[in-house]
């Protein structure tokens, strides 16, 4: 079955081969995807895919990504992502593979957080009118200028979302757990004008 889909996610490959893909994987370093590499990468994938249609590609990555999903088996889930960095790979704009230091949260509670991150995405994404949400919500101050589209826009916050729930996590407001896609995190403390906390 193993060596099926692999030859299955081989043979999509070559038909996309038309649009500047070579038939055969080229040689890219190897990266072990374990289930948490795995969910963080194939993550920003797929909100890559949901940007535009890829045609025959994006439904190889797809497939990628679903056989992925149902392995238990990291050197499988490694080869899966060499299908997808292969067919990925003629794309500018292909997420890169993150790596370097582990994440905070434990495996489940990174689930959680990447769920939220991606609706928070979504949402941004979606949201109607979006000339004029783009000429009045703006970037911090400090960074001056505007978001270059709703793409910008919603990456930005999908990306804070993400990192008030890491802090969340590290000062103990939120245990990871879900309320449905909603987390159960307590909010951090209102500072009064003078800089403090105000009592509880």
């Amino acid at each position: 079955m193993r060596l099926c889909n692999y030859n299955l996610i081989r043979h999509l490959v070559g038909i996309s081969a038309s649009e500047g893909i070579e038939a055969d994987f080229p040689l890219l370093e190897v990266i072990i995807m374990n289930e948490k590499n795995w969910i963080k990468n194939t993550s920003e994938v797929s909100l890559w895919l949901e940007k535009e249609d890829r045609g025959d590609n994006g439904k190889a990555i797809e497939l990628s990504i679903m056989l992925g999903n149902n392995s238990n088996d990291d050197d499988m889930r490694s080869t899966y992502w060499t299908a997808i960095r292969s067919i990925g790979s003629v794309y500018a704009d292909f997420p890169k593979a993150r790596r370097g230091r582990e994440s905070a949260l434990p495996d489940e509670v990174e689930q959680n957080a990447i769920s939220v991150k991606n609706a928070v995405y979504a949402a941004f994404a979606g949201i109607s009118n979006q000339d004029v949400v783009l000429a009045a919500v703006l970037p911090h101050g400090r960074t001056g200028g505007a978001y270059a589209d709703i793409d910008a826009l919603a990456t930005h916050y999908a990306k804070q979302a993400y990192n008030a729930l890491v802090k969340g996590y590290k000062e103990g407001r939120w245990d990871g757990s879900m309320n449905g896609e909603i987390p159960t995190m307590t909010p951090p403390a209102v500072k009064s004008a003078e800089g403090g906390q105000e009592e509880e």
